[in-house]
């Protein structure tokens, strides 16, 4: 099969293509256009030279939006709801919505391009998070990779919080020792994490709240580091190292041990709430292997008997919670 006529085609479609990109770039102007952006009960009002795409126009003017893509519409994480202006939808954006979704507005701010006035709303980051679940319009190689368990977003009633006022001035008293210094926020869930043993979303609302700071913000912070989990952990945390020293002393049997002892996987928590269970590449002890780790307390030259000793030991143990 000759393959020549096919390349020259496509050639001459990349080179149309070019010229007219350029052409649009060069020879059509658009000039000055507001913006005008709804974010989390906040307005914002700017005014900026039309022809380049919406997300651009959004982080040279401070306004948080996530795009975990970097504009090249294969995320979906850029989401606005356009109340005025904006144009037809793009095919690469439209991958990303659902029906609803298109019929009420919503676009990917890197498939806009700024050729008039518009007018947007941004809604926070979690609530984009939890519509592309549901949609099932996610590419899970991507940065945020997110898991889906059976047919809802569902979580175990006994862990999540009542987020009643007790709560609210637990955080509270912890935010406002920390209000006045630079960089509050990474120490301030430094203590929200020990307080509550975990993230929980209305913790993290009512922070980016009292920090005047979008929920993205925050989230974006609290997935940064493995130290912060967004999901409820078990009392004691259980670290078992599996690095190089370790697993040839027989790290791995202890690991085994520690699944059938608990009833749960790597990465499990107990129904109870009592342990989790992790692996780690190194804890820094590779004299003692092999080595665990319970909450910050570190065991050497363990064995599997001396691991269920353990375990019977820390079944007593109470942690406090309180700040």
């Amino acid at each position: 099969m000759n393959f020549v006529p096919i390349v020259i085609i496509n050639l001459i479609l990349l080179v149309i293509t070019v010229l007219l990109a350029t052409a649009d770039m060069l020879l059509v102007t658009y000039g000055p256009c507001k913006i005008t952006v709804y974010q989390e009960e906040t307005a914002n009002e700017f005014t900026v030279e039309g022809g380049t795409n919406l997300l651009s126009v959004l982080t040279a003017n401070n306004v948080k939006i996530t795009s975990s893509c970097g504009g090249k519409g294969s995320c979906g994480y850029c989401k606005v709801h356009v109340l005025s202006g904006g144009g037809p939808i793009l095919p690469t954006g439209e991958i990303f919505m659902s029906r609803e979704e298109k019929l009420s507005g919503m676009r990917l701010a890197c498939q806009i391009k700024v050729k008039g006035d518009l007018e947007i709303q941004i809604p926070d980051f979690l609530t984009t998070v939890k519509t592309i679940v549901k949609n099932k319009a996610y590419n899970p190689k991507l940065r945020w990779r997110i898991i889906r368990i059976g047919q809802e977003d569902r979580m175990d009633e006994k862990a999540i919080i009542k987020f009643g006022h007790k709560d609210k001035e637990k955080v509270r008293e912890i935010i406002e020792q920390y209000i006045d210094m630079p960089g509050p926020v990474v120490p301030v869930l430094q203590r929200l994490d020990s307080a509550f043993n975990y993230l929980p979303e209305p913790v993290l609302r009512f922070t980016a709240k009292a920090l005047k700071m979008p929920v993205s913000e925050i989230y974006r912070i609290a997935t940064l580091y493995n130290a912060f989990s967004l999901k409820p952990r078990g009392m004691h945390i259980i670290s078992v190292c599996l690095g190089t020293a370790c697993y040839l002393k027989g790290a791995g049997e202890i690991l085994v041990s520690l699944e059938k002892q608990l009833g749960i996987k790597t990465g499990q928590t107990t129904e109870d709430m009592m342990f989790s269970l992790n692996r780690v590449s190194c804890i820094g002890c590779c004299g003692q292997a092999p080595v665990i780790r319970v909450g910050e307390d570190v065991y050497g030259l363990m064995t599997p008997k001396k691991v269920l000793e353990l375990i019977d030991m820390y079944k007593e143990i109470k942690v406090d919670t309180t700040i």
